[in-house]
């Protein structure tokens, strides 16, 4: 038999086939058809380490996840501007997608299912604003702004405790 024809594909003789892969050689076949060996170079590592920044927006499990110790990552922030700058606009980026988020929460509410006696019978929207406010504080302090949602740490909170302190 010459040569087999498969669904398309030219009919390609047995003996080729038995040339190309000699008995006991199958694992260095292998190895050459998967291409060039990608090394872990640091350059590498800082693009992987931003992709998974991008898709989990927290730096240490994004390190964790790159294989990289957290102190290399921060040590690549301090040396590299350029570094620095993706780093920063992606958590900017994150910011912006639960900052949308929040505000969807605190205008539609949360659907919660309603159970009885271990059944469910409904649902329940829920508005819970405190919790985006405390989630955007957080953003506020991490960023260094000093915009703070909490009355008690507001100006107008601090002048009122100064009023009272000097009228006493």
């Amino acid at each position: 038999m010459e040569g087999v024809k498969v669904s398309g594909m030219p009919a390609r003789p047995e003996g080729l086939v038995e040339a190309a892969a000699p008995a006991g050689n199958s694992e260095a076949l292998a190895r050459v058809l998967q291409g060039p060996v990608r090394r872990r170079t640091p350059p590498r590592l800082r693009v992987f380490f931003l992709r998974q920044l991008r898709k989990c927006g927290e730096v240490s499990l994004a390190a964790k996840r790159t294989g990289v110790p957290l102190s290399t990552v921060y040590r690549w922030r301090a040396r590299d501007p350029k570094f620095r700058g993706h780093w920063d606009t992606i958590l900017l980026q994150r910011r912006d997608i639960i900052e949308d988020r929040l505000m969807a929460i605190v205008r539609e509410g949360e659907l919660r299912t309603v159970y009885y006696k271990g059944l469910e019978v409904g649902l329940r929207r829920t508005f819970t604003h405190l919790a985006s406010i405390r989630v955007l504080d957080y953003f506020d302090r991490r960023t260094g702004g000093k915009m703070s949602h909490d009355v008690s740490r507001s100006g107008a909170a601090e002048s009122a405790e100064k009023a009272k302190g000097s009228a006493a």
